[in-house]
């Protein structure tokens, strides 16, 4: 075989030249195919463009999540900060009511149980009153109309479930029901010395002036001592029928004070009033009565016999 022989098919070329223009890549139109170093792809075809970058949108999402954490704290802060004792430290009027209170029977109840009444309806009502006092307490400072209300009786009745009818000495009756059901009577109208403050003689059960002033003044309810103690009944010299006129020669013999110092304008309620004989013509006939009866009874409330004289001169 000469060398301008061809070579056959599936033969390699002999010379240089065959072998370098075989080696030589060519396009559809026969020409040589230029090649692209920098993809390493063909010319001819169009190079491949990376993908474009996507835009980077607000973090919505987060900061709805982080506003709605934020949002719960504030609403959950205060109230949970009003039912810890701690937090009324910063009362400096509070020192001497939370002292009483560690030492009272309620120490060991928190103070959700006085302070919030029982059910759903109950603790949404008392975080509606804590969250806007919690942040007036941040801004105005510890006031008094930032503090917690009384605690109502269904408050009181979360514990309290029945009704005691008399005293534990035997004393005085006491009808829980007829003032908690009937008179829809708030437990702390009688015991406002039980939990955060002691009456005048040091104790925390109710004092009967509390009673008598509130209510049992004879006119909105009874005063008649046997009503309510069953050991108090009226002396046997009250029930003579010469009390009215000798009393008050009985002030320095008896301890008036042992019955009627609950009362001290009992006096009143008979001496600020005129008596039943000092009616119709008593200008003209009270001269026979005090002959009768003698001065001494009318200067127990006309003061001495300067008052005499004023007509009698």
């Amino acid at each position: 075989m000469t060398e301008n022989s061809t070579s056959l098919p599936g033969e390699m070329p002999e010379n240089d030249e065959a072998m370098a223009e075989a080696a030589v890549p060519t396009d559809v139109a026969g020409g040589p195919e230029v090649v692209n170093e920098s993809t390493s792809e063909p010319s001819g075809e169009p190079a491949v463009e990376e993908p474009a970058k996507r835009k980077r949108r607000f973090p919505w999402k987060v900061l709805g999540v982080v506003a709605g954490v934020a949002l719960l704290v504030a609403l959950v802060l205060p109230v949970f900060s009003m039912l810890q004792p701690g937090y009324y430290k910063r009362y400096p009027s509070l020192h001497a009511r939370m002292e009483n209170w560690q030492v009272s029977t309620h120490a060991k109840v928190p103070c959700s149980g006085c302070h919030v009444n029982p059910g759903a309806g109950g603790f949404v009502s008392f975080a509606g009153r804590s969250i806007p006092a919690f942040y007036s307490q941040l801004i105005y400072g510890p006031k008094s109309n930032n503090l917690f209300a009384s605690p109502s009786r269904q408050a009181c009745q979360k514990c309290h479930t029945t009704y005691r009818q008399v005293s534990p000495n035997g004393d005085l009756l006491i009808p829980h029901r007829a003032h908690v059901q009937v008179l829809k009577l708030d437990c702390p109208v009688c015991h406002k010395d039980l939990v955060h403050s002691v009456n005048e003689q040091g104790f925390n059960r109710p004092e009967m002036e509390t009673c008598l002033e509130t209510c049992h003044d004879g006119k909105k309810a009874t005063n008649q001592c046997v009503k309510c103690h069953t050991q108090k009944q009226v002396p046997e010299s009250h029930l003579q029928k010469n009390w009215l006129a000798v009393h008050p020669e009985m002030v320095n013999k008896i301890d008036c004070s042992k019955c009627h110092a609950w009362t001290p304008k009992f006096c009143d309620d008979c001496h600020s009033k005129k008596p039943k004989s000092h009616v119709g013509n008593w200008k003209k006939n009270h001269a026979a009565a005090a002959k009768a009866r003698g001065e001494k009874g009318c200067l127990v409330c006309h003061g001495g016999e300067k008052f005499c004289k004023k007509c009698h001169d």
